[in-house]
């Protein structure tokens, strides 16, 4: 039987401002199809940041970019924990039911926290829509 591999997890992303989270966050924008290329010469783009610590897909989830981000998961980028949570905050639906089907790292409470966030104000609708997509998941906000 074939050992699954596990993708490498958020921990193992780099700190602080990169050149490769510049050159493939304006590759993944501005020239898509150059991005496999790119990652292929050098893999460890998909792990550098910008001055918050977020990676290029990260950056997309906060920006709902979801074509984007699934074109950087086909290329083995991770998914950290907090992307879904902004994405859940900044109301993003296409982009919540991406992260979820790339197989994000679901934490309930953390979720709830930021569907009910004041700040944000979502509408009924996409409250409903995003309890939902996550019930299709197997959890329950």
């Amino acid at each position: 039987m074939r050992e699954r591999i596990r993708p490498p997890t958020y921990n193992t992303l780099k700190k602080g401002r990169t050149h490769g989270f510049g050159l493939l966050l304006d590759a993944v924008l501005m020239e898509p199809q150059k991005v496999p290329a790119i990652v292929a010469e050098n893999p460890g783009v998909l792990y550098e940041t910008c001055w918050v610590g977020e990676n290029v897909l990260h950056w997309l989830a906060v920006e709902n970019k979801h074509e984007e981000i699934r074109l950087l998961r086909s290329l083995g980028s991770p998914i950290p924990v907090h992307a879904l949570i902004e994405a859940v905050e900044h109301g993003h639906t296409e982009t919540v039911i991406a992260l979820l089907e790339l197989g994000a790292e679901v934490m309930p409470s953390e979720i709830a926290s930021a569907l009910n966030n004041k700040h944000f104000a979502h509408s009924k609708k996409t409250r409903s829509l995003i309890r939902r997509y996550f019930r299709q998941f197997g959890y329950e906000i």
